[in-house]
């Protein structure tokens, strides 16, 4: 049985105004939101700009055949992954074979049934929500919760790219605990993952709705900064390296404490470009720098 969570958006494509009262009919108090167009031309362009979770799509339109416009969309790396499902009045071989082979993962015959129309839309939605949540998943550190390495590239090359073309400014830091290894070794795995788990909680704690957290792999995290002036980031990162120091987890022979040091490295509206590498590279050398000066301090580096 399929279950409606009635947030999908979903694009019809069909020169048949008919077909669109029809599917409207039958779907509108199923879906989130039932967007139309009467052209390829005008699917396309809705297809670029909602980003719909399911494309119901006329294989035969006048001006251009529903076989080109998939394909087009198979060829664009915004719409190729949103699944098309092919409207068809036509039962031969060769044609659904070359549907299938456009880029289409089902099709519907006309003229329409209703109980095949909601069966199969709703399969779709249903697999495409399990295939969101599977890649959504994939970009969650397991202990944690904050986003992981994947989760972080996209978001610093997100990043980067906004401030090539519009100058926008970010911070990002490399936040390490200290002496974690003895922790860890002194007072066993779980401790450490106590540890790492109460780390957490105060860096959420102190950081800001907009800021991003990221396990960097271990006992290291970044935290992306946007906008703002690089004194800004600085004061965010130090507040969460002031409550991580207030950290105390009870052990058998009294409490453990714990600090945590940071290299910080900021992307200004007049500062050259750098790729996410660098920015890692820099940001790891001011950690470094913490490290050596003492540790449960933060350390500034130069993005020139």
């Amino acid at each position: 049985m399929t279950i409606w969570d009635q947030t999908e958006k979903v694009l019809l494509i069909d020169d048949d105004p008919d077909i669109h009262d029809l599917v409207d009919f039958h779907l509108a108090d199923r879906v989130g939101y039932l967007m139309g167009a009467l052209n390829a031309r005008a699917g396309g362009v809705l297809a670029s700009q909602e980003k719909p979770d399911l494309i119901l799509l006329d294989i035969r339109m006048p001006d251009e055949d529903g076989l080109s416009l998939c394909r087009k969309l198979q060829a664009d790396v915004s719409t190729r992954d949103i699944p098309v499902i092919f409207l068809t009045g036509c039962d031969e071989p060769d044609q659904l074979v070359e549907a299938f082979e456009a880029g289409a993962v089902d099709y519907i015959r006309k003229p329409i049934c209703r109980t095949e129309l909601i069966a199969r839309v709703g399969a779709r939605l249903s697999a495409k929500n399990k295939l969101n949540h599977a890649r959504e998943q994939a970009r969650l550190d397991g202990l944690t919760g904050l986003g992981n390495r994947i989760a972080l590239d996209e978001c610093l090359a997100e990043r980067v790219a906004e401030h090539q073309e519009e100058s926008f400014p970010f911070s990002l830091a490399i936040l390490d605990l200290d002496y974690f290894k003895t922790i860890n070794d002194g007072y066993g795995h779980q401790m450490g993952d106590e540890i790492i788990c109460a780390a957490v909680r105060a860096f959420v704690r102190m950081s800001r709705p907009y800021d991003r957290l990221f396990r960097f792999g271990g006992d290291e995290f970044v935290v992306v900064v946007p906008g703002g002036e690089p004194e800004d980031a600085e004061v965010v990162v130090s507040r969460m390296l002031d409550a991580v120091s207030g950290i105390r987890l009870p052990v058998q022979d009294g409490q453990v404490s714990v600090t945590c040091s940071g290299g910080l490295i900021s992307q200004s509206e007049r500062s050259p470009s750098l790729s996410a590498k660098a920015l890692l590279e820099r940001a790891d050398k001011a950690l470094y720098e913490a490290k050596r000066t003492g540790r449960n301090r933060l350390v500034i580096g130069s993005a020139d």
